[in-house]
């Protein structure tokens, strides 16, 4: 579904029938002073990602770097030991 943009004073306005739309799918960019600076967007129905899934890409990035480069946050460490 497309994003439309709504101002401020609009969203006031036709709060309800905004609502309606976005509970039929459609997502809103909401602006003030012409300057966009939220959104409203259908709530995800499906179950949230699990750890595998969000850390996937890291683990894909850590094994593909691995012995590459030195991990900061152990070199960080080290250095405070001293």
């Amino acid at each position: 579904m497309g994003m439309a943009l709504l101002n401020a004073r609009q969203l006031h306005n036709e709060t309800s029938a905004v609502l309606d739309e976005v509970a039929k799918g459609k997502s809103f960019d909401i602006a003030r002073n012409g300057k966009v600076i939220g959104k409203i967007q259908p709530a995800k129905d499906a179950e949230p990602d699990g750890w595998d899934e969000i850390m996937a890409e890291v683990w894909a990035g850590q094994k593909k770097a691995r012995g590459k480069t030195r991990n900061p946050v152990l070199a960080e460490r080290e250095r405070r030991r001293r």
